[in-house]
């Protein structure tokens, strides 16, 4: 049972959900005249009319196993783990996609109130419960109270920050590249654009990191430098946001990734998409493009105490912790932080995508394995923590196969979950070779009688073994 929630500060959201989910259990085990149970029912009524906000009304729903609140995926804390994935088990042997309820309910008496949790109870019983609340709900016994279909699709609020995440991260590619191909026909080149995109990126990861993390896994073979530099750039964004650095400097840095690798434009094809081992001139070719991308940074149409800011960390993405690395150089002078942001993030994702010379990639979890091998030397050891800490064990975008035979794609690590159990979205077989949506599961559900996890972890595999694009199922 869960806690009594006078114990618990809680956000109005949090309070509602509580408050809710007490009164519920409560009133299986005391009659009507209890002082607690008519307690349990004032403090409901009163958490009901407080996340009313501006409405007559509030309504709870359950898409793709999260809740949501007014439209708004309900954020909970570690305390409030079981406490959410309860209800969750409770709306769902209900059939219950979802519940509004008016702030008249503060007029109605508390025997009333009490019977509608009761009835609410009751329908798990039922043969049809969702049918079954449904018809104890017309009429005048429950007034303040009705039934949400909401035929399983996100709120529009959800829809409408998916699609300008879409939107964001193909203008920011498309910026990146515009300014790619610019320099190579070596016309003038301005970065208004690819800031624009850059402060829409900052936005997004300040409203959901988890969705931005999904644009994270597009990877595009022909494509790879453009995708690439955006991929970094978000993934240093999210990285910096968890450290607490100010807008400006998540701008900054931003820039930084989109623009990391700019010198890459001056190298051949014949290099780039070499599939045998590189000779030593080649790679000598390689080692050259933080410079190269510093001398196009030096060209921009664009303020002058912003490329100063800009080509720091820029020349230092391949340098290691330990100052090893390239280009090659004598100083003893640190990396700096941004520096430091940009290699981890430009490695977990050269790591996670297929090239010519390694067609099958690494998968994301095995990624931070070997990464974490370099703390210390390869990477700033602190930051690299901070970073396996926001991805996860299993990563965004990581395919696992499940002890119940199901694949599974990570499609979010929330802080508030065990780490190594994240959601996970059921891929099932379209019949042809390929894979279609199923159903979101929470690798930390319990089985309610045993006390055992639903699922569990058998191995890991990278979705472009299967042909599979993470985005494409994420968002």
């Amino acid at each position: 049972m869960a806690k009594d929630p006078q114990k618990i500060p809680d956000k109005p959201d949090e309070k509602f959900l509580r408050t809710f989910y007490w009164l519920l259990q409560t009133v299986k085990i005391h009659q009507d005249n209890n002082k607690v149970l008519r307690e349990s029912a004032g403090e409901f009524v009163t958490s009901v009319v407080e996340s009313c906000i501006d409405d007559p009304h509030t309504t709870i729903e359950v898409f793709g196993g999260r809740f949501y609140m007014r439209e708004k995926k309900l954020i909970y804390r570690l305390e409030s783990f079981d406490l959410v994935h309860g209800m969750l088990h409770y709306f769902e042997t209900r059939g219950l996609q979802g519940l509004r309820l008016y702030t008249a309910v503060s007029d109605a008496p508390i025997e009333q109130v009490l019977a509608f949790a009761r009835t609410l109870n009751q329908a798990e019983r039922q043969e049809n419960p969702v049918a079954w609340i449904a018809q104890q709900l017309e009429g005048d016994a429950f007034p303040w109270a009705e039934i949400v279909h909401n035929q399983e699709e996100l709120p529009d609020a959800e829809l409408e920050l998916k699609e300008r995440a879409k939107r964001t991260y193909f203008y920011a590619l498309a910026s990146v590249k515009n300014v790619g191909q610019k320099i190579s026909s070596k016309r003038p080149v301005g970065i208004r654009k690819a800031k624009r995109m850059v402060q829409n990126l900052v936005d997004l990861v300040s409203e959901d990191e988890s969705l931005l993390l999904g644009m994270s896994t597009i990877r595009d073979f022909d494509d790879y430098t453009y995708t690439h530099s955006v991929n970094v750039a978000v993934l240093s964004l999210c990285l910096a946001k968890r450290l607490g650095l100010s807008r400006t400097a998540l701008e900054r840095l931003g820039i930084c990734g989109l623009l990391h690798d700019l010198g890459k434009t001056e190298i051949s094809r014949e290099i780039l998409f070499k599939p045998g081992k590189l000779s030593s001139q080649e790679f000598e070719e390689i080692e050259k493009h933080p410079v190269k991308s510093v001398s196009h940074i030096v060209k921009l149409r664009t303020d002058e105490a912003v490329k100063a800011r800009i080509i720091p960390p820029i020349f230092e993405h391949h340098l290691k912790y330990d100052l090893s690395g390239y280009p090659r150089h004598l100083r003893e002078k640190p990396q700096g932080l941004f520096g430091r942001i940009l290699a981890i993030a430009d490695v977990f994702d050269a790591m996670t995508s297929a090239r010519i010379y390694r067609i099958t990639p690494f998968s994301p979890d095995r990624a931070l394995g070997m990464m974490m091998e370099g703390a210390g030397k390869d990477f700033d050891p602190i930051l690299l923590k901070v970073f396996v800490s926001m991805l996860g064990v299993f990563p965004v975008g990581t395919l696992l196969k499940l002890d119940t035979g199901e694949t599974g794609l990570v499609m979010e690590t929330p802080e508030e979950t065990l780490k190594d159990r994240p959601r996970v979205l059921i891929l099932v077989s379209d019949g042809e070779g390929g894979f279609r949506k199923g159903k979101a599961k929470n690798l930390a559900e319990r089985d309610p009688h045993t006390g055992s996890f639903r699922r569990n972890i058998v191995k890991t595999l990278h979705p472009a073994s299967y042909g599979i694009q993470p985005a494409e199922f994420l968002l």
